[in-house]
């Protein structure tokens, strides 16, 4: 005979949950309305609960807190017994997720009645009485799934003091299948590392939160700044940083942090970000005089495109469109030879190690099946009067598709033996600039399914396709479309 017995769950969430409830009608109201307005109070609000753009320690910020039921008082998890000896107290709330913590058992304890508190079971409508069978619960209860009402892939994240540039980053990685699976799937461990110090830790626990069915408003990154400014010193503090440069180095660290990773590049490490976004570029240098050739391979995380390069070749006499600059022909620039002046290379064919002219050509040997494309629109000048250097910002809109063939621009551009369908590349996410370098602010445009959302901080909307290829972008990733026919 089936019975209710089966999914029975314990009636009290510990002994001192148990003595708190059971006391009479008055004491126990008392507890269950001091259970909710600290559950309320902690409730999210939409905005960040804490501002790090203030003077406070990053480490404090990042361990959670404990309100006492009783008298409200605010404790790290240290000074909770200091507390309960000095006042008797024993409940607490925890600050990031609104669990029930009794110092008595010095654990976090479930309480059903408690939980219902905070949504009450709606069993009747207008005086209608429920009436379900023991056997019909049962059969529900084994047999419901959760069906998530939040859209997936669409929460912000809070800016911490001059974040934006981490945020957008985020947000691209986030929206990458490749990158949710891995961290989703036991990719990285956790459990062998130290989670304040390493990326891979911070990442998997923002991954994790990121993809929380149960939540739809936005979340502070944390756990990511601070491993960040612990892995990366340059880049550590509350100043505007280069998007693209934080990327560089968080690819790099991630790719470091990897069990079984290989640091010299020449003997083909198989861990999954050098897989993923790692590539290879091939340099040609051919020797004018004698036809001496020279070829070159290093490793490349993106590629970064020259927008002015049209405009140089006009000023210099050359050939050049005078439209709006385009990611084709930032690419076949950087792809085209290019000429070498006797001053900057030196033959060792058949010349001797003399200096000779030569020609200089840059293509791709090895495309990731994460393609980043940096749009160069930062230059270093130094400012006529004061000698100082200073950097100048590129305005002005580069036409970038949705999905490109990188075929042209590898070292078998006009093979006849090569599936062209293997090197398309689809858009998955634009991150944009605006303003100065040094007081600018990033968000991203990021494709989540067929739509496209615009990802300002914590603010997140809904945009069309026709708004994302109007942006100035900055940062361009592409995703290969066919990732088991991929030539990476």
């Amino acid at each position: 005979m089936n019975s209710m017995a089966l999914l029975a769950e314990a009636e009290f969430g510990c002994e001192h949950v148990a003595t708190a409830l059971s006391q009479d009608e008055e004491s126990s109201g008392k507890f269950k309305a001091s259970f909710m307005k600290i559950n309320h109070d902690l409730a999210p609000r939409g905005s960040p609960v804490v501002d790090l753009s203030k003077k406070a320690s990053p480490a404090s910020i990042m361990k959670p807190k404990y309100t006492c039921l009783t008298c409200s008082e605010v404790l790290m998890s240290g000074d909770r017994e200091a507390h309960m000896n000095e006042t008797s107290h024993m409940f607490y709330m925890e600050s990031r997720n609104r669990i029930l913590f009794c110092q008595g058992c010095v654990d976090f304890v479930y309480d059903r009645t408690l939980d219902r508190l905070r949504s009450p079971p709606k069993d009747s409508v207008k005086g209608l009485k429920r009436v379900v069978s023991a056997d019909d619960e049962i059969y529900i209860r084994s047999n419901a799934n959760k069906r998530p009402c939040a859209r997936q892939g669409v929460r912000g994240l809070f800016n911490l003091g001059q974040t934006c540039y981490m945020n957008a980053i985020l947000q691209t990685l986030l929206h990458d299948p490749l990158v949710t699976n891995y961290f989703l799937g036991n990719g990285h461990h956790p459990h062998d590392c130290s989670p304040y110090e390493c990326l891979g830790c911070a990442l998997t626990d923002v991954v994790a939160d990121f993809n929380n069915y149960e939540k739809a408003e936005g979340f502070p990154a944390l756990a990511v700044l601070m491993a960040s400014w612990k892995q990366i010193p340059s880049m550590a503090g509350y100043h505007q940083h280069d998007a693209h440069e934080w990327y560089q180095y968080l690819i790099d660290k991630l790719h470091l942090c990897t069990e079984g990773h290989s640091e010299n590049s020449e003997d083909g490490c198989r861990c999954f970000f050098h897989k993923t976004f790692y590539g290879k570029l091939r340099s040609t240098v051919t020797c004018d005089k004698c036809g001496n050739v020279t070829r070159t391979d290093e490793p490349m995380i993106d590629l970064s495109l020259d927008v002015q390069i049209q405009a140089k070749k006009r000023a210099m006499g050359g050939i050049g469109s005078a439209g709006t600059p385009t990611l084709n022909g930032c690419l076949e620039s950087f792809t085209s030879p290019e000429k070498l002046m006797a001053d900057v290379y030196t033959c060792d064919g058949e010349c001797g190690g003399t200096p000779q002219k030569a020609t200089k050509q840059m293509q791709i040997k090895k495309l990731p099946a994460f393609l980043c494309m940096q749009l160069k629109r930062f230059e270093h000048k130094t400012k006529a009067a004061s000698k100082l250097p200073f950097a100048d910002k590129i305005e002005g809109r580069i036409d970038f598709p949705l999905s490109i063939n990188m075929l042209p621009y590898t070292t078998n551009p006009h093979s006849q033996h090569v599936d062209k369908s293997k090197y398309w590349y689809d858009l998955s996410s634009a991150v944009i600039h605006k303003g100065k370098l040094e007081s600018g602010h990033y968000y991203a445009y990021c494709r989540q399914g067929d739509q496209w959302f615009l990802f300002n901080d914590d603010q997140v909307t809904s945009v069309s396709e026709a708004e994302v290829l109007n942006a100035d972008a900055y940062l361009l990733f592409y995703h290969v479309r066919t990732l088991s026919d991929s030539p990476y």
